[in-house]
């Protein structure tokens, strides 16, 4: 074999499992010399130049990253994912000319949706008109953006998308009031999305196409299709989905309100903030950037629960911003049935044909609580209980290290649990349909989506009593307490041991349950919307910026806005001083996006505001009365007295030789200090 042939090839592979380890723990620093050990060895190999990069990247060192991913495209000119790598790196760190033949190579190595994307918003501005896709009378636009991402590469929809394919469906059936658009994160403008490719969308989606090669070429259509819609006043910007995922969006939420529309959204749960300890780092960092720059701009907002509503009202009072709607609309319990003449079993439950077992559906990891399953499976058969088997259908998602210990070292607690990471429609409808019964002791919801699915299909429910769960199972629900594995084994038992209390609890779910479907959320959720009254425009000043602070722009996902200098970012959110007239926030920094850009804060006290710019060629730079010149690759730092309260600084930029592209003037903003006069 080869390995025999090249010994070293055994130690270059040791190598480079245990820099990708490394890696993957977030440990970048200590993963870089093992990248180079292993570089010197395999120097041809693409994807290991690639992940060298991103550590380089992590790390600060952009010069030596840069390096690093040419060398990756150099040794794989046909490596897509190098490729893509190098594409973002290129702008992310401002050099757009190069990023957008970056994913022009990319699109020529085979499309995907979030590529296209990237590769058109690189170019001027404009659009191909979709003959369909007119906003015409339409009241309330639904941004779908995150939709489209997520069902572009998962299988099936989760509750996050199930909403907003309700309200897609709706908005077809009410083209007058309802249209769909899609957005850019840190980009003020908006494209509506043709009608008769939503329609395919909806289709191929109930079909279980997500994640396809056919739902990827419909998106593609879909992109190509766009056609730009300028905001309009007494409008209604709903954001039902995942508005956190991103690099948010402050221009276009500045930018409707100014217009005079509504920005709205949609509140699905506020658990990163309340339970950050069952989230990852970057999950927490992420939310709570983009919500607190988002609540800068929403007027109102709707909840899927009375739970989330109390919460996010919560929220307000304790961090003191100004009070604001929040009505609350609770979601379904879940999708209709699929439809099925015969049983699909997946491979690994197809023994449990003709037997008795409990169903458990939600991702694996650790707020659905898996883990106390296990425990109560375990118990029960410490004390000699024989229960059923338990088929636990999720994939895992994040922090399931707990989980996995202990299927392993519990054997899957004697053989008697089964994990299926997937399952079809018609594979989980045939295992609701043969389950003696459903268990989802989550430690907090904002819905609980897998409790209203069991409760539809006729199946009873043992769940916890936290978070939003009481709304979704009311009286039907067997509930136990998420943290008390003792408190918790008596109602197994009793829904296990005793037939004739669980036929009456069955009775009377049969008899006396009706479930939400999701066409009466939809219309619940507009009727809300436009029970509000019509927006008016306003002035948003930018955010309060504290004394002696270095502030310097970089993207949410490294740790930019106020987290990055220790604030929290629901007091000062930062960013949004930067949006108008400034492009995305990138490792150097913020570029100016045309030739003239605001900067918008308030200042707590008279001071020095203090701007740290860079320039990529020649410039005149004009700051009210002062003008600078600017040589190109040099720095220079402008300081301004400014008094207390709002402070907006108007920079112009105008390039002193002859421009022969169409990219931003050149100007750069890569840090910003209130300082106390004398200091």
């Amino acid at each position: 074999m080869v390995l025999a042939r090249k010994p070293w090839r055994r130690q270059s592979a040791g190598l480079r499992a245990q820099a990708d380890r490394l890696r993957l723990a977030g440990s970048f620093a200590a993963a870089i010399p093992l990248y180079q050990r292993y570089l010197e060895m395999r120097p041809d190999h693409a994807t290991a130049w690639m992940l060298y990069g991103h550590c380089l990247k992590e790390c600060g060192d952009l010069a030596g990253a840069d390096q690093a991913y040419a060398e990756a495209v150099k040794q794989g000119p046909r490596n897509r994912d190098a490729w893509v790598a190098r594409a973002h790196f290129l702008k992310i760190t401002g050099r757009r000319r190069e990023a957008f033949a970056a994913f022009g190579r990319v699109l020529e190595l085979g499309a995907d949706p979030q590529s296209r994307w990237e590769h058109a918003a690189l170019r001027s501005p404009g659009a191909n008109p979709a003959a369909d896709a007119g906003i015409g009378e339409a009241r309330i636009w639904i941004d779908i953006s995150d939709l489209l991402d997520f069902i572009g590469a998962n299988r099936n929809p989760s509750g996050i998308q199930r909403v907003q394919l309700a309200l897609v469906e709706h908005a077809l059936a009410h083209p007058q009031a309802l249209t769909c658009v899609l957005t850019n994160s840190w980009d003020p403008r908006v494209w509506s999305v043709s009608r008769g490719g939503l329609r395919e969308l909806l289709a191929l989606t109930e079909r279980g196409g997500g994640g396809s090669k056919p739902m990827g070429a419909l998106q593609d259509r879909l992109r190509d299709t766009l056609a730009e819609t300028p905001l309009q006043p007494g409008v209604t910007l709903f954001q039902a989905g995942a508005f956190w995922i991103g690099n948010g969006n402050p221009p276009l939420h500045r930018a409707a309100r100014l217009a005079g529309m509504r920005v709205t959204a949609l509140i699905h749960d506020l658990i990163p903030l309340d339970m950050p300890e069952v989230c990852t780092y970057d999950n927490v960092r992420d939310f709570s950037a983009a919500l607190s720059e988002a609540l800068h701009s929403y007027d109102a907002l709707l909840a899927n629960s009375r739970h989330t509503a109390e919460t996010m009202k919560r929220l307000n009072a304790a961090k003191g911003m100004p009070d604001r709607p929040v009505v609350a609309v609770p979601l379904a319990h879940g999708s209709p049935p699929a439809d099925r003449t015969a049983d699909v079993w997946p491979r690994a439950a197809r023994r449990l044909r003709g037997r008795p077992f409990v169903l458990a559906v939600g991702t694996v990891e650790p707020r659905k609580n898996h883990v106390l399953l296990l425990r109560v499976w375990q118990r029960l058969l410490d004390e000699g209980s024989d229960p059923p088997p338990l088929v636990i259908v999720g994939k895992l998602g994040w922090l399931t290290g707990g989980f996995l210990e202990e299927m392993k070292r519990t054997r899957a607690v004697r053989g008697r649990v089964v994990h299926l990471p997937a399952a079809s429609d018609l594979e989980l409808e045939t295992l609701y349909a043969h389950c003696l019964f459903t268990a989802f002791p989550s430690l907090t919801e904002g819905w609980g989506l897998p409790v209203g699915e069991s409760l539809a299909r006729g199946k009873l429910c043992i769940a916890s009593d936290r978070g939003a769960l009481p709304e979704v199972g009311g009286d039907f629900v067997s509930y136990v307490d998420a943290f008390d594995v003792e408190a918790a084994l008596p109602v197994f038992r009793r829904m296990l041991l005793d037939p004739a209390w669980r036929e009456e609890r069955q009775r009377h779910l049969l008899e006396d349950f009706r479930p939400r479907s999701w066409a009466e959320v939809a219309a619940d959720m507009i009727a809300a919307l436009e029970a509000w009254p019509a927006p008016q425009p306003v002035d948003l000043p930018g955010p309060l910026m504290p004394m002696s602070v270095v502030y310097r722009p970089l993207p949410i996902a490294t740790n930019g806005g106020a987290t990055a200098v220790g604030l929290d970012p629901f007091h000062h959110p930062l960013r949004i001083m930067l949006a108008e007239g400034w492009t995305d926030p990138g490792l150097q920094g913020t570029a100016m996006a045309e030739g003239r850009a605001p900067l918008r804060l308030v200042a707590p006290e008279p001071g020095l505001l203090r701007l740290e710019l860079r320039a990529d060629r020649p410039l005149r730079l004009d700051i009210g009365e002062q003008s600078f010149a600017m040589r190109a690759h040099a720095q220079r730092v402008v300081e301004l007295a400014v008094q207390k309260g709002p402070v907006e600084v108007v920079l112009q930029a105008t390039p002193t030789v002859p421009i022969t592209d169409d990219l931003p003037p050149g100007l750069w903003l890569t840090a910003v200090e209130l300082r106390r006069v004398g200091a």
